[in-house]
């Protein structure tokens, strides 16, 4: 009997993994939840802390009575927005190295900075201080992480 089945949580590796359609993947989802965001009148990008964990998400608007009526009216908008916000902390928790987590946090500023930001990788390799090399291998490792959770990712 196995405590725990390793093959359930690993990440697929790289090589076998289509990049260019996780990443078309990926970006279907980011901008219907950026949209979705917009929609439900929270900014684009989500917030983050200095350690790149997730902020949640503002639940009102305001406290007058025009906000009351555009909530009543959106709740619709509401329920995309939270299903959509999950998936995507979902997606983002993902983003993990095992053993050092200031490389998880890396990771995670590279997909924040490129994928939410639009970064370019020159602008986050300056940023972090690391190679241009360094910031496209965490981006495509982010991605496939963040796509494996969401069953995003295509295969070779």
């Amino acid at each position: 009997m196995v405590l725990f089945d390793v093959s359930k949580y690993e990440t697929p590796d790289p090589k076998d993994v289509n990049l260019d359609r996780t990443k078309y993947n990926v970006g279907v989802f980011l901008k219907a939840y950026l949209a979705a965001r917009s929609r439900y009148g929270q900014p684009r990008e989500p917030k983050i802390t200095s350690s790149f964990s997730l902020v949640p998400p503002a639940t009102s608007i305001g406290n007058n009575a025009e906000a009351e009526q555009i909530l009543i009216e959106n709740e619709e908008a509401k329920e995309n927005f939270e299903n959509l916000h999950n998936l995507f902390i979902m997606g983002y928790s993902a983003i993990q190295h095992p053993f050092k987590p200031d490389i998880c946090e890396r990771r995670k500023r590279v997909f924040y900075d490129r994928y939410i930001k639009g970064d370019a990788v020159y602008m986050c390799a300056q940023r972090l201080n690391v190679s241009e090399d360094l910031v496209s291998q965490d981006a495509a490792l982010a991605i496939i992480q963040f796509a494996d959770a969401l069953d995003l990712v295509e295969f070779r």
